[in-house]
């Protein structure tokens, strides 16, 4: 356990080398937030990772959902419960179109603009500031420099779907955005979806990452993580949450979730994620996401391109071509819908060697909706 651990901290340490420099125009702001939504009543108990096993187990038999294996939900609250949380984000430029960035589960903001020497290629707020955007990215609560929140009441769907709401209003009425576009990536993508189908005047462009619109596929990715508790897995990052908050095994368990083909990524870059851009999940997130769905996606009236790796394993079950073209139905409402299956990465869309393209092909999309 010890030569483990030495081993980790010699990684860990290889993959935090020196950063490039912080942009000029970005700075780190708090952005209280006010909700009042009804919670879910989540009633699976983690306290250790035999705790861990058995929720794996439950989410991903085969009669999942069924009587003989139910959603580890109890009904909601029986009227809407306030909280105020404070948002840790970074803000890039004000006023112009701007894209608010939501990263998915087991990482932070910084999936968006990674800090390895070298990562300029793959930051995705570098590439959006050049091409002339506003950028707004943020730690989701419970994650990173965003308010830390109990995993089974506080951190669920419903409730960071109402968060990024007032993200949007920030936007549009203290940013002083003239267009808003939402840009979400795997668990980020379904909340950019609720927030987008909630609002629809104040969103002008919905950008889906990781994203093929169902959990057909989802079993693997949640096998094949190997949850563990945080705090158990890594005392020194993590030991201050409570159990409820849960990260990938190890290194090879992540990458192979996140990642594609050994050709179409650098080794280093899938550690960097691992040992520096990771960051626990929730436990209420996974249960109440799937209690939300189906998310209202023909509610959804902006433009909508669904971007993605060839490769992705939970949403697509590592091959995504051909997968996406019913989602030109299910965005019925969607002034137009694009899709790209076939881009050569994994789920982790912007850690692949093809970031710079997939990014090019997300603002020449917004420049032709007039974005």
């Amino acid at each position: 356990m010890l030569a483990y651990a030495l081993s980790a901290l010699a990684l860990a340490a290889t993959a935090s080398a020196a950063p490039y420099p912080t942009l000029a125009s970005c700075k780190e702001v708090t952005i209280p937030v006010t909700v009042s939504v009804p919670r879910f009543i989540v009633t699976a108990t983690v306290n250790d990772n035999w705790d861990v096993v058995a929720l794996t187990l439950n989410l991903t038999r085969r009669d999942f959902t069924n009587p003989t294996d139910p959603l580890p939900i109890a009904g909601t609250t029986a009227a809407p419960v306030e909280s105020t949380f404070n948002v840790g984000a970074t803000l890039c430029g004000t006023g112009g179109p701007m894209l608010i960035l939501t990263h998915g589960i087991i990482e932070s903001k910084l999936y968006w603009r990674p800090t390895f020497e070298g990562a300029e290629k793959y930051s995705f707020v570098d590439a959006a500031i050049a091409a002339g955007y506003s950028v707004l990215s943020y730690d989701r609560i419970g994650v990173g420099s965003s308010s830390k929140v109990n995993a089974l009441s506080d951190a669920q769907f419903q409730v960071e779907a109402a968060v990024l709401d007032s993200l949007v209003d920030y936007a549009r009425h203290t940013a002083n955005a003239t267009k808003v576009a939402l840009v979400g990536h795997s668990y980020g993508s379904y909340l950019s979806v609720a927030s987008a189908a909630s609002k629809t005047t104040a969103v002008d462009a919905t950008v889906l990452t990781g994203f093929a619109g169902n959990f057909t596929y989802f079993n693997p990715f949640l096998a094949g993580s190997a949850f563990r508790v945080a705090k158990l897995q890594d005392p020194r990052r993590w030991g201050h949450l409570d159990p409820g908050f849960l990260v990938a095994a190890d290194l090879y368990a992540e990458t192979y979730v996140y990642f594609g083909e050994a050709r179409d990524f650098d080794r280093r870059v899938a550690e960097w994620s691992h040992y520096r851009g990771s960051e626990p999940f929730a436990v209420g997130e996974l249960p109440s996401l799937l209690a939300s769905s189906p998310v209202d996606f023909a509610a959804v009236t902006s433009p909508v391109l669904v971007l993605q790796g060839q490769f992705d394993l939970s949403a697509c079950g590592g091959n995504c071509v051909g997968l996406l073209e019913p989602l030109k139905a299910t965005f019925s409402g969607a002034k137009t819908v694009e899709t790209v299956d076939n881009l050569p990465a994994g789920h982790n869309l912007n850690l692949h060697k093809v970031a710079p393209q997939a990014f090019g092909m997300v603002f020449d999309f917004l420049k032709r909706q007039g974005v």
